[in-house]
């Protein structure tokens, strides 16, 4: 244009001078922002249900026109394979649709759970413990985090005024069921060519295993866990962040004295516990758990403390079966991971957060670190091997007794999902039980030079003495 620049502005000359290319761009700007702003204010109200009904609009007649037009359809349909199936699903529907009703948060969490916990029966009776088993550690936890932020929340659901538009609301649910009901159909009569799973099993011995789940996880599919590892350190820093505000660095809590009385030669010894021991009476009882006696005697339940005691170390146990069986049974790194993160659990809910401390003395970032460095080292070790990421090597051996065994990276690997869901664990207690549990306590705290009896770093009151000769609750230190 500059070359011609003569040539263009004679043309421009010819131009109407009703003609105005700025003029016109200012229209065309002042169209879309107004455009741009009453398809906001139609869409965005500002209310949550607002925003899900416009996603799920949108994803029922985007699938639904996709349906429409499908020419795929399977030859048979099964509407079930066992009666039991039916009851099963009846069960879920009616949870779902009392949870939605529910005015309870804790009730209605309670019966969302009831349909994770179906998904784990129907798991079970199509003979797969394996899914029937991480499904059910899967649940447990997620009522665990739901209960610990409820906390925090009222207990009932705040409802200034009746639901609007309730006819529309079902209208919609039922055609979203509909719609991913159909699909599901869809895609059972979609498929063209041969399945993989055909392989599966050969593909399974030639990893050394049996445990054709565990060896897809760890083997075949490794890339896919390491990234599902990867978000699972992001949810943990996430859930961290929002309630350590002044930063992580803080020492896990511990009660003084503890070192001594874990060592050797203190291990068996009877600590006295004044709450439990009858009232006016001399101080007999032994404390089941170590911080047991820093939670209020009304919240605390010794029978709780007597069923942690005893079921904490052989759930631990389990874990660690869990995680090495897996590559020929039932179980793996996750599922192993799982039960030893309920077992941290349970210490906590019976012992408060001193007696996590006490159980986990470590800082859950250095446990998810450990698992990230043993997860993405056999990814990187095998590179200067091989060439090829995350390909797995052996070594057998007989040994008498145990016969023969087999051990492979991806042992290492799977090793590594155990640390990370540990960690996940912890740092969640720590987050959201932990942390929420110092600042109520920092926040109930009695003025300085009151009477009330507080502890050395002031965010647990010191219980009182439960009759003659009782002792006082040791200080606690972080």
């Amino acid at each position: 244009m500059f070359w011609k620049r003569r040539r263009v502005a004679a043309l421009q000359d010819r131009v109407p001078a009703t003609v105005d290319a700025g003029r016109g761009y200012g229209i065309l700007v002042r169209t879309v922002d107004r455009t741009a702003a009453r398809l906001t204010h139609f869409a965005q109200h500002g209310g949550l249900p607002q925003y899900l009904g416009t996603i799920l609009v949108v994803f029922v007649l985007a699938l639904g026109f996709a349906a429409t037009v499908n020419r795929t359809w399977p030859d048979t349909v099964v509407l079930w394979d066992y009666p039991g199936q039916v009851i099963i699903a009846v069960i879920l529907i009616l949870a779902a649709i009392a949870a939605s009703r529910s005015g309870q948060r804790m009730t209605a969490v309670l019966l969302a759970g009831v349909t994770g916990y179906g998904l784990v029966a129907l798991f079970a009776f199509h003979g797969a413990p394996d899914l029937a088993l991480t499904q059910a550690l899967v649940e447990t936890m997620t009522l665990v985090v739901f209960v610990l932020v409820l906390r925090r929340l009222p207990a009932t659901v705040a409802r200034p005024q009746a639901p609007l538009h309730r006819r529309r609301r079902a209208l919609i649910g039922v055609l979203v069921g509909l719609t991913m009901g159909t699909i599901a159909v869809i895609a059972l009569g979609a498929r063209q060519d041969p399945s993989i799973a055909l392989d599966l099993p050969r593909l399974t011995l030639e990893a050394h295993g049996t445990n054709i789940v565990n060896v897809a996880l760890v083997d075949i599919r490794a890339w896919d866990t390491m990234g599902e590892v990867s978000v699972l350190i992001v949810v943990a820093t996430g859930v961290a962040s929002l309630l350590f505000v002044s930063g992580r660095t803080e020492t896990v809590p511990r009660l003084k004295g503890s070192r001594t009385q874990r060592s050797p030669r203190n291990r068996r010894r009877v600590v006295a516990d004044p709450q439990a021991s009858s009232a006016g009476h001399a101080v007999t009882r032994q404390s089941w758990l170590l911080a047991g006696r820093t939670i209020k005697p009304e919240d605390r339940s010794i029978l709780i403390e007597v069923i942690v005691r005893l079921l904490f170390h052989p759930a631990i146990v389990v874990s660690v079966f869990l995680l090495f069986a897996g590559h020929n049974a039932p179980g793996g790194g996750f599922a192993g991971g799982l039960l030893a993160g309920l077992a941290l659990v349970a210490r906590y809910l019976a012992g408060g957060r001193y007696e996590l401390g006490e159980a986990a003395p470590i800082d859950p970032g250095k446990i998810l670190g450990l698992g990230v460095v043993l997860a993405v080292g056999t990814a990187v070790a095998s590179l200067f091997v091989t060439g090829i990421p995350l390909q797995s090597a052996y070594a057998s051996i007989d040994v008498p007794v145990l016969g023969h065994l087999s051990f492979g990276t991806s042992t290492i690997f799977d090793i590594g999902v155990y640390l990370v869901v540990i960690g996940l664990a912890l740092d969640i207690l720590r987050s959201l039980g932990s942390e929420i549990d110092r600042q109520s306590e920092a926040g109930e705290a009695p003025p300085a030079g009151s009477d009330a009896s507080a502890t050395a770093d002031g965010s647990a009151a010191a219980a009182p003495a439960a009759g003659a000769g009782a002792e006082p609750v040791p200080e606690v230190i972080p």
